[in-house]
């Protein structure tokens, strides 16, 4: 069989499920599996919030995809799926992002030996009821008694830190015009900020990961949204694989010509 028929054979299969294979309730399952997400009520309610909405858009992804080619093509639901695609984003960094943040401070305080002191902390009266205080002093004291549960915060936090990191490198071109950049005072500025198109594959809005003049790949709100449905399945990355994505993800900054950083 011809080679060049066999690669063009390849890059035609299906790179994404069908909208019809994707469980409704896949993607709150997936986050409620992250170790102390659950046991927090406003997590779980906002996780319920992201997932009716990425159904919504893998709907609207799809039935655009099929009718994008027609006399008439369905432009308002385009232009809709452009506006919508990045409110998503945000969203679903914001969630991942206060998760972390959490599992962090958790973990932080089992090694320093600060978990009780931080739970009495919060668990002073102030003379009301501060629901949020309450929740998190009592998910400080199931960790304390859980140390399972701080070591699973641990791998969980490897375990979705490329998806995350990805997903955040997208958020900041989007809201801040900025190239993530981890300690750097001033991030590069953006290439064309929030400019996407449409994935030939699912229909889904597609942006590019750039630093100054080089593209380091493009990523698909669906691919997004699968990463967060497959977290149940991630592996725990390597110790040298997670620096090499680190340095991929972080890559120098490429003007040459820029001497004060701007």
């Amino acid at each position: 069989m011809d080679d060049d028929y066999i690669d063009d054979e390849y890059h035609d299969l299906p790179r994404y499920r069908s909208v019809a294979e994707i469980g409704p309730g896949e993607l709150v399952a997936a986050l409620k599996s992250l170790a102390g997400f659950s046991e927090n009520t406003f997590l779980v309610m906002q996780a319920h919030q992201l997932g009716m909405v990425d159904n919504l858009l893998n709907a609207l992804e799809d039935e655009i995809m099929r009718h994008q080619a027609d006399d008439d093509p369905p432009r308002n639901k385009m232009a809709l799926l452009g506006a919508l695609s990045p409110m998503w984003i945000y969203a679903a960094y914001e969630l991942q992002r206060t998760w972390r943040q959490r599992c962090e401070e958790v973990i932080k305080l089992a090694d320093n030996g600060g978990l009780e002191f931080k739970a009495g902390h919060l668990e002073r009266d102030l003379g009301y009821r501060h629901y949020d205080r309450e929740l998190r002093a009592e998910q400080l004291r199931d960790a304390q008694q859980r140390p399972e549960l701080v070591a699973q915060m641990r791998v969980d936090l490897r375990r979705t830190e490329m998806g995350f990191t990805t997903l955040e490198f997208i958020r900041v071109a989007l809201a801040k015009h900025e190239v993530s950049k981890k300690g750097s005072k001033k991030p590069p500025i953006a290439f064309a900020p929030g400019l996407a198109r449409r994935n030939r594959y699912c229909g889904s809005m597609e942006y590019e990961m750039s630093n100054g003049g080089t593209i380091i790949g493009t990523v698909a709100r669906r691919d997004i949204a699968e990463s967060i449905r497959s977290i149940p399945e991630a592996e725990n990355p390597s110790d040298d694989t997670l620096a090499s994505f680190r340095a991929y993800m972080n890559p120098p900054d490429v003007d040459l010509f820029a001497k004060d950083g701007s």
